[in-house]
């Protein structure tokens, strides 16, 4: 980078070109680490979902650096098949993280799902339906709360009368 120094080179791109040699630097580490591993050696240690999301990160980060790299030879990208080519692995790493999401989200167990309805539904049991019916055939009045309740007093009328009707 001897030639940024020169005085040629304008001073405000000084600082820019550094930060673009120090990612292209950066770039160059990664993709050194990514193919000093062959490809059938880092299939066999996963497991199909992450081999899908490790294919399509590459393709993503090699169809990238072919957009850039066309953009620094003076070339239009989106002339050619590079932004079809990048909305297919959007859509590929889409389709993943979906899969990733449904194998995550809550199973209903259905056996347990019908136990809490049928709790929570209630059904009168056989020996009540038979009291009710009874009292109703010997013309008992159904609608009387038991003794033991409160009874509840309206205030247009005298309360005394009903304090003294409710003990007897």
């Amino acid at each position: 980078m001897e030639w940024i120094k020169s005085k040629d080179f304008p001073e405000e791109m000084t600082t820019n070109i550094q930060n673009f040699d120090s990612a292209l630097c950066e770039i160059e580490a990664v993709v050194n680490e990514l193919t000093s591993v062959p490809l059938s050696e880092v299939h066999s240690s996963l497991k199909p979902i992450e081999r899908s999301k490790y294919d399509t990160a590459s393709v993503y980060a090699v169809t990238s650096l072919f957009w850039a790299y066309m953009k620094t030879r003076g070339v239009d990208p989106k002339t050619n098949g590079l932004p079809r080519e990048l909305e297919r692995v959007k859509s590929v790493i889409g389709r993943a993280k979906e899969i990733v999401d449904r194998a995550l989200a809550p199973k209903v167990n259905v056996s347990a799902a019908k136990r809490f309805i049928r709790g929570g539904l209630w059904e009168a049991k056989d020996s009540e339906q038979k009291a009710g019916s009874n009292k109703e055939a010997k013309g008992e009045d159904v609608s009387k709360p038991p003794p033991n309740k409160r009874i509840r007093f309206d205030n247009d009328t005298d309360d005394t009368t009903h304090l003294n009707n409710a003990e007897k």
